[in-house]
């Protein structure tokens, strides 16, 4: 019977043993997951700050060009015809599609599609006069 007492005391204290390492190492890992979280924390609130700042930016620089568009004079309303025929003679004397629509103040796929379409038009016009 001695022997059963002394085998489950070597149980108890084995059990007392790993319970007190699993409690260490679980409060091991609570500090770091504690450091992650802080580290998260930090990093957001630097994430913030940067894109308050940038859309603080842009918001003035909206504003400047808002007041700067008001105080110029409004540019003369251009015709399709003309537009087209520039951005048409323009390219046959080998300029680039950048610098064109730098010159005409219109989005680079803007001149793409205006050169798509001369290009159509003069195709639709050979075929007319094949027929």
């Amino acid at each position: 019977m001695e022997i059963y007492l002394w085998s489950g005391a070597a149980v108890l204290v084995l059990t007392l043993v790993a319970s007190f390492r699993m409690h260490v190492l679980q409060q091991r890992r609570i500090a770091k997951l504690g450091d992650r979280i802080a580290h998260l924390a930090a990093g957001i609130s630097l994430l913030t700050d940067t894109v308050e700042g940038g859309l603080r930016d842009v918001a003035q620089e909206i504003e400047r060009l808002g007041a700067a568009a008001k105080t110029a004079p409004a540019p003369k309303p251009k015709t399709r015809a003309v537009t087209q025929r520039r951005v048409t003679t323009a390219a046959r004397r080998g300029r680039s599609v950048q610098d064109i629509a730098a010159t005409e103040k219109m989005s680079e796929s803007e001149v793409r599609l205006r050169l798509q379409l001369a290009n159509a038009a003069q195709r639709e016009k050979a075929h007319a006069e094949v027929r």
